[in-house]
């Protein structure tokens, strides 16, 4: 869990903005380790193979997870962050919404596939997650100020690179606060660049959108600037299709501002035993619970894990 003291909130709602004026040539081992360390598609692998090379959660980079309620947004962001400790990540979760309790409980049935878990395997799956997953222990609401400092704090004393913020309606901001609203998306993507971190801000759809309706980035609720300011959008939809052969929902990336041409959709299938999504041709994986280090560039010349 993620406590903080008062004397420790003031220091960690101090991030300074450092503005600087340079020249273009100063940027040129930046450019090269972009293009030939692997930075160009480096980050958190999401778990559906055909975006594995397409695109990632990159760091220092912003995330909206829209939907409407009941598509699963949550379901859907527990199993990034299984998927990020994967590959070496730390996550925490700021969930106003879920206690610590429901969310590992849901996480240990997608990471087993199992309905009730074994004892031996909670017990592992408890050991394996220590210094990998941290949640923020608090339901209801949280405030910016507070926001800012338990973020600044969980990535510099835990060493976290990956935050799920769910969701945008449980920050103490107005729904018809759009200007409340465009502060708290720059104020994410600020954190995100000075912390190197990537957070995933879980956003709902406007009111009044049918559950039958095709939702797309302009079906986001609130300001237009979370759309415009966010590096990257994923749209997740329910299909309420009763035909078993159709899929259950979908995943639209809808915007990939670093990525190529990598918008697409994918048609996903919910396990209802481990209650992960996978694709149709790809049935969800039994986690593995092995010690592995996140790749990252160093010295513009290869990857090494740290």
């Amino acid at each position: 869990m993620v406590s903080i003291t008062p004397d420790e909130l003031v220091q960690y709602t101090r991030i300074a903005a450092d503005r600087k004026i340079r020249g273009g040539d100063e940027f040129t081992q930046d450019m090269l380790d972009y293009f030939l360390t692997g930075e160009k598609i480096s980050g958190i692998e999401l778990p559906f193979e055909p975006l594995k090379n397409r695109f990632r959660l990159r760091m220092e980079e912003v995330t909206l997870l829209c939907g409407i309620n009941g598509s699963g947004k949550s379901l859907l962001a527990g199993q990034f962050m299984l998927k990020a400790a994967e590959q070496g990540y730390k996550s925490l979760s700021i969930s106003l919404e879920m206690s610590p309790k429901s969310q590992l409980a849901r996480q240990v049935r997608m990471a087993s596939l199992d309905v009730e878990p074994t004892m031996d395997y909670m017990l592992d799956f408890a050991r394996w997650t220590k210094n990998k997953l941290w949640f923020f222990d608090q339901q209801g609401s949280v405030d910016m100020y507070h926001l800012k400092a338990v973020i600044a704090y969980a990535a510099d004393n835990f060493g976290v690179d990956f935050v799920v913020i769910d969701s945008l309606m449980t920050l103490s901001i107005k729904s018809d606060d759009y200007n409340a609203q465009k502060d708290c998306i720059n104020t994410l993507a600020n954190l995100a660049r000075a912390l190197g971190i990537h957070i995933l801000l879980v956003t709902h759809a406007r009111k009044g959108v049918s559950v039958k309706d095709k939702l797309d980035r302009w079906s986001i609720r609130g300001a237009s600037e979370l759309a415009d300011r966010a590096d990257n959008i994923l749209i997740l939809g329910r299909t309420f299709s009763t035909d078993p052969e159709e899929s259950d929902a979908y995943l639209d990336l809808a915007k990939a501002r670093h990525f190529d041409g990598a918008e697409c959709t994918l048609d996903l299938y919910l396990d209802l035993a481990s209650m992960n999504y996978h694709l149709l041709d790809e049935e969800p994986n039994k986690l593995k619970m092995e010690e592995k280090a996140k790749v990252v560039p160093i010295d513009g010349q290869k990857l090494e894990a740290v």
